[in-house]
């Protein structure tokens, strides 16, 4: 039982050191996927915990992991994009009450819905090829455009 347990101790130590130190290396969008649903499971901090105990001894947390370090982020290495990354979604607020709500889309365009506090609300679309960034509104009319050059 105890070389259980400095076993588990060693491959947690493991994971948290490869997780803190490879991080630029992809987004780790299941592992960090199923840690943020752990923390959202309940309001209960114990039970959150509880969770996260049980996910570690099946192994749930380390098959997630692995699954990150060698297939999703090779394939966002190598291909400019995580599979999983689709259907990401950022929400911010500022102090005024204004919130911005953004969803990275399959085709790798970013849908964002602007609400000021005022109750004006606005959707737009950002598009990106290789030397143009296009904001649309939600019919496909071009807003504005820019062209870029990447640097090098």
């Amino acid at each position: 039982m105890k070389k259980i347990l400095i076993s588990m101790l060693v491959a947690c130590t493991l994971t948290v050191s490869t997780i803190s130190t490879t991080g630029c290396f992809g987004k780790f969008a299941a592992f960090n996927g199923l840690r943020g649903w752990n923390a959202k499971f309940s309001s209960n901090k114990f039970v959150n915990w509880l969770l996260f105990l049980v996910l570690n001894i099946i192994p749930v947390y380390e098959i997630f992991f692995t699954a990150d370090v060698l297939i999703l982020n090779s394939l966002e290495f190598w291909t400019g994009s995580n599979p999983l990354a689709a259907g990401d979604t950022y929400r911010e607020t500022d102090t005024n009450g204004n919130s911005v709500t953004a969803v990275k889309m399959e085709d790798g365009s970013l849908y964002m819905r602007l609400d000021a506090a005022t109750g004006e609300k606005q959707e737009l679309v950002l598009q990106k090829d290789e030397e143009v960034i296009r904001i649309l509104d939600v019919k496909g009319s071009v807003l504005k455009a820019a062209a870029f050059a990447e640097a090098e």
